[in-house]
């Protein structure tokens, strides 16, 4: 069975090697990239290669990170795409996402993670789910929040991009707090 989940508006699927293209001009906006651990421009052949890695397997893998595409139902439309790595103890999940800029502002980002971090809670029984965000970056700090995230800390100089190093933001949230997209209780 092929990982895929509908929301109102979305479909989260599986990324194949038809969203190269897609996936190498999203990662190639400075915009986009301004706040994510790559450097812009992204090559097709990159993007070739991240696919080839994160499809070895049909759903999110213990230990593996993973890309679902988030399409537009209503034109098929590619808005971005999510991240998503199941800890080594099954317990725990680790989610990002990145649309491509003409999409920002829609909800999109928002209805897709929630709709990830529900499949991550209610099917996959994850405990805790977790995301970076840059200090910098209100818009997906905002996000985290209106999910239930919890800032947790900031990791001082937790990452390397190109040259510079980068301060992490943690957000966390565990099963009990989770309200799910429509509200109601887990």
């Amino acid at each position: 069975m092929t990982f895929s989940l509908e929301t109102e508006r979305l479909l989260l699927r599986w990324m194949t090697s038809d969203d190269a293209a897609d996936l190498a001009e999203r990662r190639s906006d400075p915009l986009v990239a301004q706040y994510q651990s790559w450097i812009a421009p992204y090559s097709l052949a990159q993007a070739q290669s991240l696919i080839e890695t994160v499809t070895a397997h049909d759903e999110p893998v213990i230990g593996e990170w993973a890309q679902p595409v988030i399409v537009r139902r209503e034109d098929g439309q590619t808005v971005g795409d999510l991240a998503v790595r199941i800890g080594e103890d099954g317990h725990s999940a680790e989610i990002g996402y990145t649309l491509h800029r003409w999409a920002w502002g829609n909800g999109y980002a928002t209805e897709a993670a929630a709709a990830l971090v529900d499949y991550l809670i209610r099917d996959r029984h994850v405990h805790r789910v977790t995301a970076m965000t840059d200090p910098g970056n209100s818009a997906s700090q905002r996000l985290l929040e209106r999910l239930g995230f919890t800032h947790e800390g900031t990791l001082r100089e937790s990452f390397t991009k190109g040259e510079e190093t980068h301060d992490d933001m943690v957000f966390g949230l565990l099963d009990r707090e989770w309200r799910g997209p429509g509200g109601g209780a887990a």
